[in-house]
């Protein structure tokens, strides 16, 4: 997620207002700023800040901004690792694409969709409801293949997406780098 992305202002309400219906049946929201791709000029309290603020997204533990971490390249977080090799794009990429992809997890914690970047939360709706009550996804939409495909075309232009020593660099330290000594109390 970047603050200042125009997607911004799209995703994060939606994404307040599913989280808010289904909250109390288990759904959590957690989003993942980052300095990869296009730069995030604030530091983590200040983007939390504006996302509680600007957007009134933020109720710990279940509607989370996170502090930044590398998605992509050696220094990725773990997290992002298993999940883009869990589940590639329909496009064939095995990385973050574009900012404000989503994946959809069970209460495992297993990923079981992935989502392209202008793609909303009321678009996955049918979805989560499937999840939430135990049963099986609904065959993926046509909305969601045309998303898809428009998504395509988009990480090939867009200043918010990551391109390859464009915007993104694969330094194996970057001070983002997951490190499980943090991890520790």
């Amino acid at each position: 997620m970047k603050i200042d992305d125009p997607q911004t202002v799209l995703q994060f309400p939606d994404l307040l207002e599913i989280f808010n219906k289904y909250a109390d049946k288990g759904l959590n929201v957690l989003a993942f700023p980052t300095e990869q791709g296009w730069f995030e000029p604030d530091d983590d309290e200040t983007v939390r800040a504006k996302a509680k603020e600007q957007m009134n997204f933020g109720r710990y533990p279940n509607a989370v901004v996170f502090d930044k971490v590398d998605i992509l390249g050696p220094s990725a977080n773990p997290l992002y690792s298993a999940l883009t090799k869990e589940l590639a794009t329909p496009n064939g990429y095995g990385r973050i694409t574009l900012n404000y992809e989503k994946f959809l997890l069970d209460s495992t914690g297993h990923p079981v969709r992935r989502y392209p970047r202008k793609f909303s939360a009321y678009d996955m709706e049918p979805d989560l409801l499937a999840l939430l009550n135990s049963e099986p996804l609904p065959a993926e939409s046509p909305a969601f293949a045309k998303a898809w495909r428009e998504a395509s075309r988009e990480a090939l232009k867009s200043e918010y997406s990551f391109r390859y020593n464009y915007n993104y660099y694969t330094a194996p330290d970057s001070m983002y780098k997951y490190n499980p000594v943090n991890d520790k109390k």
